[in-house]
């Protein structure tokens, strides 16, 4: 690769990261192409928790002085309507970072939500299955069918 090819490149990858700032990039773990989902069957399977659930409150973390934004981090609070896996608690704190990771809620939404556990922190991950309702109810189904594969 000559030295202007490889220049071309480099600002056409800044470019393409620039633009994609406001939403994660989920790249497939085996090509590294950006528009990776998590397989459903796999975030079932992986997933310690999976609920419906209406967002109460947003806590936001000021973990690091340096931080541009302040907030390095959100506790969002959400109230568990529905249970499809695992033994979550009626009201669970999700860690939400401040990154273009970010899985996306607000006060007062429904979502279903893929939760998994790192350490003391509930997470959900951006580039899985979680979704918010009503569009996440077409997913249900499926999720079902998964569980019971998994029987």
């Amino acid at each position: 690769m000559n030295l202007k090819t490889l220049i071309a490149s480099l600002v056409l990858l800044g470019q393409a990261f620039l633009a994609c700032t406001a939403s994660a990039v989920c790249l497939d773990p085996t090509t590294f192409v950006s528009g990776y989902r998590v397989p459903l069957a796999s975030e079932v399977r992986a997933a310690s928790g999976i609920v419906i659930g209406r967002v109460l409150s947003e806590k936001g973390l000021r973990e690091d002085p340096t931080d541009p934004d302040g907030y390095t981090a959100y506790h969002v609070t959400v109230r568990v309507i529905s249970r499809l896996k695992g033994n979550l608690p009626n009201v669970i704190v999700i860690r939400n970072e401040n990154t273009s990771a970010r899985y996306p809620m607000s006060i007062g939404e429904e979502h279903l939500l893929f939760v998994s556990k790192d350490a003391q922190e509930l997470w959900v991950n951006s580039c899985g299955n979680s979704s918010a309702m009503p569009e996440g109810r077409q997913l249900v189904k499926q999720i079902r069918v998964e569980l019971q594969r998994l029987k």
